[in-house]
Formats: C-alpha cells, sequence, structure tokens
C-alpha cells in the first residue's frame, strides 16, 4: 500500500481566528490514505497555544518554531534585525524538517509567512500559497508580498476574487496561476439547530433584547470603533439593543481594548456593551446573536464570521468592500453599508432591531446561500485535487 504524501503547512500563528480556523478545518479532512499533513506554528509571540491544543486532539502532528512572520513589529530599524535573524535561521529549520519529514509539497497559509517559500524554492518542492489578506497599506509592504508571492508559488489559492484581484493588481504575472477557493463552513456545526440561550443567560440577555455582535480579533482596521459609533446611534432610538464585543487583542496590545471601552463611556453605551474576550465555542456565540455585524474599516479579505453567521440562520450587517461584497446577498442575506459613514451602519441596525419577520427572512436565506456555496466537501475536495494536480 502506498505510503500518504507528507504536505508541510507553515503557519503564521498559535490561536483560532480566521485563518488558524481555515487550516485546522482544512487539516482534519484530507483524506488520510492519500495525505499527511505536518504543521509549522511560529513562535516569535506569546501565544496560548489554542491551534497547536486542537492539532493535538485531532491526531495532527505540529512543531513549533521560530520562523520569518511578517508583522508591523518588524516595521522599524528595531524590528527589521530581528526579522532578518528569523529570516535567516527559522527558514534553515523549515528546510531542515522539510527534509526530515520527506515532504512532497509545501503549502503556506497566509502571505506573512514566508519560511515555507524559500524552502520551496531551495528544495525545488511545489509550493501554494494560500493568501488570506489583502494589503493595502503602507503601499512597500503590499507591492513586497506581492513580489513574493509571485516569485516563489507554483500556484497561489486566493479566498476570493477581492484577494485575487489585489494581488494581480501589483503582480499582474500571476495570472494563470491563480485561483480562487472559498473558505467553508461546517454547517452541522454552525446551524439553527445549535441553542445560545445558556450563553445569552450567562451574558444577562433579556429574551426582548436584540443582541447584536462584533466576533473576530480587536485590531484598528477591524472596525469595532466604527461600529460603537454606529451602535450608539442606533442605540438612542432603540433601548432594546444590546452588543457585545467577542474575541481580544494580539498579546501586548491591551491598550487597544482599553482605548474601546473608553469610547463607549464617551458614547454613552457602556451599560449595554459586553466585553467576555476570545469565546472558544462560536457556534454557540453565533447561536446567541439576533445580528452579526463585520464592520471593518478596510476591505475584509474574506470573512468567516460572515459565513458562520449565515450557517447560523443569522441575518448579517457588513461594510460594503472585499470578500462580503461576494458572500452577503445585499437584501437578502444581510445588509452592506458604507465602510466611511457610521449612519449607514445605525440605520442598518435600526432596521433589522425593529422587525423580527425581517430577521428571520433574512437568517434563513443566509442559511440557504451557506449550504450551497460554502461547506466543506466543495473546499476540501478543491484542495485535494490541487495536491494531485500540483505533483502529478
Amino acid at each position: 500500500m502506498t505510503p500518504p504524501i507528507t504536505i508541510l503547512y507553515p503557519h503564521s500563528s498559535d490561536e483560532l481566528y480566521g485563518s488558524d480556523m481555515v487550516l485546522l478545518n482544512l487539516v482534519r479532512r484530507l483524506n488520510p490514505s492519500r495525505f499527511r499533513p505536518y504543521v509549522l506554528l511560529p513562535t516569535d509571540i506569546p501565544y496560548e497555544g489554542k491551534l497547536s491544543r486542537e492539532l493535538e486532539a485531532a491526531g495532527i502532528t505540529y512543531t513549533s518554531l521560530a520562523m520569518p512572520v511578517l508583522r508591523r513589529r518588524y516595521f522599524s530599524p528595531y524590528g527589521f534585525p530581528r526579522f532578518a535573524k528569523l529570516f535567516l535561521f527559522g527558514t534553515r529549520e523549515v528546510i531542515r524538517i522539510s527534509q526530515q519529514q520527506q515532504a512532497a509539497l509545501i503549502h503556506s497559509n497566509t502571505s506573512a509567512v514566508w519560511g515555507g517559500a524559500l524552502a520551496a524554492s531551495r528544495l525545488h518542492l511545489p509550493h501554494i500559497w494560500h493568501v488570506h489578506e489583502l494589503i493595502t497599506e503602507p503601499p512597500l509592504i503590499r507591492q513586497l508580498i506581492a513580489w513574493m508571492v509571485q516569485r516563489y508559488s507554483t500556484h497561489v489559492v486566493a479566498i476570493s476574487q477581492a484577494v485575487a484581484n489585489h494581488l494581480l493588481q501589483d503582480a499582474p504575472e500571476l495570472n494563470g496561476k491563480i485561483s480562487i477557493i472559498y473558505d467553508a463552513v461546517d454547517t452541522e456545526q454552525f446551524s439553527p439547530q445549535v441553542k445560545g440561550e445558556q450563553l445569552r443567560t450567562t451574558w444577562h440577555i433579556h429574551p426582548n433584547d436584540v443582541l447584536v455582535g462584533v466576533v473576530g480579533r480587536i485590531s484598528a482596521w477591524k472596525g469595532q470603533h466604527f461600529f460603537l459609533r454606529a451602535f450608539a446611534q442606533a442605540a438612542r432610538q432603540h433601548p432594546q439593543l444590546k452588543a457585545v464585543i467577542v474575541g481580544d487583542v494580539v498579546p501586548g496590545e491591551d491598550w487597544r481594548r482599553q482605548e474601546l471601552q473608553q469610547l463607549a463611556q464617551t458614547l454613552g453605551i457602556a451599560q449595554r456593551m459586553l466585553w467576555p474576550g476570545y469565546h472558544e465555542n462560536a457556534p454557540e456565540v453565533m447561536a446567541a446573536l439576533d445580528i452579526l455585524v463585520l464592520p471593518s474599516i478596510r476591505p475584509e479579505p474574506f470573512g468567516m464570521v460572515v459565513i458562520e453567521a449565515m450557517a447560523t440562520g443569522i441575518p448579517v450587517i457588513a461594510t460594503a468592500h472585499g470578500g462580503p461584497l461576494e458572500s452577503i446577498s445585499n437584501g437578502e442575506t444581510g445588509l452592506l453599508v458604507s465602510p466611511e459613514d457610521p449612519g449607514d451602519m445605525a440605520r442598518a441596525l435600526s432596521l433589522l432591531a425593529h422587525d423580527a419577520q425581517l430577521r428571520r427572512q433574512m437568517g434563513a436565506r443566509g442559511r440557504q446561500r451557506a449550504e450551497a456555496m460554502f461547506g466543506f466537501s466543495t473546499h476540501v475536495r478543491a484542495f485535494q485535487d490541487l495536491y494531485a494536480s500540483l505533483l502529478s
């Protein structure tokens, strides 16, 4: 019997946010008789080890090592030498592990992780660069990433047409070796059958309250501050509106959360806000919400939380740029609003807060769209077919 082919997966974090979950769900579902995943996780910042625990529980082999991951903290005279050191020594480690594990293909998950690309080039292995980001600023870094992806990939997978188009602007040479594989959602795990009442009780949400949630990493471009301004406007008209910010900051950036909480105080909505931090049971979180909001002020590459909410039967409000333009059917499964006008988002919140029937209708149509377009069978099959094609 032919042994399974080893695929190396260098990844950029050890958490359980969007790209982490995409990787975890893919390697869990690969056909074990054909492919053996081996995941590489970084140690350059102090992670809690959420992804590594899930990989271990699933029986997926992983190694944590100091490898080069492009982060904003390195964009300084002090940070660059640290990145250069990781670039040199971390890439050597990726090469060593690739040889030791007899990897036949390297699949770099996110454009921020560079060791796999250089290792594949050195070892003459096929390399897939799985791009989850849509980098706009600073221009020099955006162009450098596009050049690296073009130069060091056998094939590029973009998670949306928006990401593909963005890469092609700076690297038109990628045309012909780039494909789109949408992120996927487990429509059994995220489902209208999941109950969220217990979590609502824990959060002291009354049955008549309308709970609006923002779920994901707290960062400048994710737009939590934009959401707070929109929510403050809508909350004045709808006393039943409550809001929850589910997610937390990058380790060491607690000031971001504190700034948001201070803004909520200034806007007079602090008593209607919940800050539970990261919550491991994402399906329960979605089931507890009445509305999901994705308020990103820069284009969202895809927005996993959008399809998770849709699969749960929850209507979505999202800023109208990037991936949500592809995942949301505006007016049918959710509402797309201006990324520059909090008042536009406030009006969408008021519309859905006022009309429970509309929320149910949009949620039901969202569930149908998630099942039709974003299921795992199509997602995993596309990657397995791509591996087979490159390896042949």
